[in-house]
């Protein structure tokens, strides 16, 4: 392991140890803080992985969260049996141009579940669990705005970015469309998929990232791959 490793693991457990004792309505922090996180310096093959994906209405600071997929997998392979969609409720006035992406309008939005009862069965998801996106910056931003605005506390979060290690296996390619999920995809003979969804995005980033780590070092570790994250 790495200084830089051994730092961020630290830095890390003591963010977690914060949370060990949060009861009342932030009690969900303190079942996530308990999980059995992996070491940074051990193989990423041997790690436990949650991919997640986030719709939201635009990408503003404050944009609503709309939906939000999951599901966990290891390096064996992804089993959908853990998988998860869920409808975010918003009563707001939604973004237009966000609406024709996304596919979730207004009507939809107000029968949403509440974000208050979503997130504490997607952090007992995540315990233990590395994040998996294709742009996890924003995963870790709504993350860190969503658990601050309902428990006091920001989640500490450790992520992995498929899109930072597309960038790092195929350096200098020109603009951001060969390294957008669809396209990167393709490179590895993935097949497409429905783009937008919550859940399908997930599972999209989840097949690339297993697709990418074929092609990295059988002793590729953990740190290595979240020091790539976009947004570290």
């Amino acid at each position: 392991m790495t200084g830089g490793d051994w730092l961020a693991g630290w830095r890390f457990a003591r963010r977690l140890k914060r949370l060990a004792n949060a009861d009342g309505d932030a009690r969900p922090l303190a079942d996530y803080a308990k999980g059995a996180w992996p070491v940074r310096g051990s193989p990423a093959r041997e790690a436990p992985f949650l991919a997640l994906d986030f719709e939201l209405d635009g990408l503003g600071t404050g944009a609503h969260v709309l939906q939000a997929g999951w599901l966990p997998f290891d390096a064996g392979g992804i089993p959908l049996a853990g998988a998860e969609a869920r409808d975010i409720r918003s009563g707001k006035t939604l973004d237009d141009a966000a609406v024709t992406v996304h596919g979730i309008g207004e009507e939809r939005a107000r029968k949403g579940e509440p974000l208050a009862e979503v997130m504490p069965e997607l952090l007992r998801a995540l315990s233990g669990r590395i994040v998996i996106a294709h742009g996890a910056s924003i995963e870790r931003d709504v993350l860190l705005r969503t658990t601050r605005k309902l428990y006091g506390m920001a989640l500490p979060v450790r992520s992995i970015c498929t899109l930072a290690i597309e960038r790092k296996l195929h350096p200098g390619l020109v603009g951001s469309e060969p390294y957008r999920l669809a396209t990167a995809r393709s490179r590895y003979n993935l097949p497409p998929h429905g783009q937008h969804d919550a859940l399908g995005d997930a599972l999209a980033a989840a097949e690339l990232f297993l697709a990418q780590l074929s092609r990295l070092p059988a002793d590729t570790s953990l740190g290595s791959l979240e020091r790539l994250a976009v947004g570290h």
